[in-house]
């Protein structure tokens, strides 16, 4: 029973060392070499635990469409008009990559992917289905775009950084601004 905890223990390490690897350099220049020595790990120990770098990246958006749909099933049932409740999900989302190394990878991985992908990615697609088209795709351009330029690879401040974004959406900001004048 001991080795099996080790060995849980130790996959857990090595999702995680990943996740930063993957977080910092995308799925194309994360090197293998450089998860194993996070963890302290041999290559070949690696190698038993996840046969491959997409073996290890699969693990990853597993768990990255896991807590989607807890998500999305969350803010789903929420009594909210789409518009809140995509403001909503946004903020949780941002909120969950700030905290969760494996979900901050899998967004970048996911949305990585979609630039060649032939069609549209899941995210997008969930969010559609919660509202209009265009509200939707505003959504993806809040979180997407907050993502994509935070000024580091953890991503701190970006649940900040989207509610505020989805205040200038709402006029809140420029109320606010006004109101401060």
């Amino acid at each position: 029973m001991a080795k099996q905890a080790r060995s849980l223990r130790t996959h857990e390490l090595v999702l995680d060392a990943a996740a930063a690897e993957f977080v910092r350099h995308g799925y194309p220049r994360a090197n293998l070499q450089h998860v194993a020595a996070r963890t302290g790990l041999t290559k070949g120990a690696l190698y038993a635990h996840f046969a491959s770098k997409e073996q290890l990246a699969r693990a990853l958006t597993d768990h990255f469409d896991q807590v989607v749909d807890e998500l999305l099933t969350r803010h789903k049932d929420a009594d909210l008009p789409a518009h809140e409740q995509l403001r909503a999900l946004c903020c949780a989302l941002a909120e969950r990559v700030e905290s969760d190394v494996r979900f901050n990878a899998a967004l970048r991985l996911v949305m990585d992917e979609a630039q060649s992908a032939p069609e549209t990615p899941r995210l997008p697609a969930d969010l559609r289905a919660l509202s209009a088209e265009s509200l939707a795709d505003l959504a993806v351009v809040i979180l997407v775009g907050a993502y994509y330029t935070a000024p580091d690879p953890e991503r701190r401040g970006l649940a900040e950084r989207v509610r505020g974004l989805w205040d200038a959406v709402d006029g809140r900001q420029a109320v606010e601004e006004t109101g401060a004048r």
